[in-house]
């Protein structure tokens, strides 16, 4: 999660995993500038220390990490103190992998949102089914304490969040996800901020352009303010033009006063938009 950021009294997130009581509210980013975002990740990178990973199969996990002093660090980011230093495991590497994801709302108002992965995939196929079989033991962001540190039997963590945004009413005015390993946090917070915040629609939303901050370095598509990053001495990596390196996000938004539904596949990862 990232560390500018605010609980939000009017949306709230619902996590789709294997805990139910993973429910947790939107967390609302004043995104005034690349530099709050930028720096905003950054902090959510230094959070990712060893004992942050080893506690991740914790039950207790959910409680620990909602009581995370939000309010705190957003001011420190605020004021001008760059939260500084390299960032999480795991290093910005395209990966031209085989994640996809669906977003679906329907006229009543009912999502769903799925993300399905092979990873990298392994190569190999199980005999007499056509499954490929991923490659999640041998995936570096998944195993930042090093390869084969997870006991046997453990459910392995991942970088996928298939998301859904709820109004005060409980409706779903926005389903998404993403690709894109490390990437996936950033690409989701980016394109979350745009609709409820910049009002854009779907297909706005998610062909906007944007960065990304790992071990380092700011990495940048076309289109990003980046006055503020530069000022502030911050080393940005531009990429020419919108690359898959950003995640791959697809996103259904309903509007909640009329009930029209706006869809944004991702141009990045040959996304696309189908009404039935």
């Amino acid at each position: 999660m990232y560390g500018d950021l605010k609980a939000n009294p009017v949306f709230k997130v619902t996590a789709i995993t294997r805990r139910r009581d993973a429910v947790f509210q939107l967390l609302q980013m004043p995104w005034e500038n690349a530099w709050l975002g930028a720096a905003a990740t950054e902090a959510a990178n230094l959070r990712r220390t060893d004992e942050f990973h080893r506690g991740l199969h914790d039950e207790d996990y959910v409680r620990r990490f909602l009581a995370t002093d939000f309010d705190s660090l957003a001011d420190r980011i605020r004021e001008g103190e760059w939260i500084g230093g390299s960032g999480g495991a795991g290093g910005p590497v395209d990966r031209l992998g085989s994640t996809t994801h669906i977003s679906v709302i329907d006229g009543d108002g009912w999502a769903c949102s799925v993300t399905c992965t092979n990873g990298e995939g392994s190569g190999v196929v199980v005999p007499g089914t056509g499954v490929h079989v991923n490659n999640m033991m041998g995936e570096q962001d998944l195993s930042p304490l090093g390869f084969f540190t997870h006991p046997p039997g453990r459910r392995l963590p991942s970088m996928m969040a298939p998301t859904v945004v709820l109004g005060t009413d409980g409706a779903v005015e926005l389903a998404l996800g993403s690709a894109g390993s490390n990437r996936i946090r950033s690409a989701l917070l980016q394109v979350i901020v745009n609709v409820l915040d910049h009002r854009m629609e779907a297909a706005e939303a998610v062909g906007a352009p944007r960065l990304h901050f790992e071990d380092g370095l700011v990495y940048a598509e076309p289109g990003i303010d980046a006055s503020g990053l530069e000022a502030s001495g911050r080393t940005l990596a531009w990429f020419r033009d919108l690359n898959l390196f950003f995640g791959g996000c697809q996103a259904v938004e309903r509007e909640p006063a009329t009930g029209a539904l706006h869809g944004g596949g991702d141009p990045r990862r040959g996304g696309a938009v189908v009404a039935a």
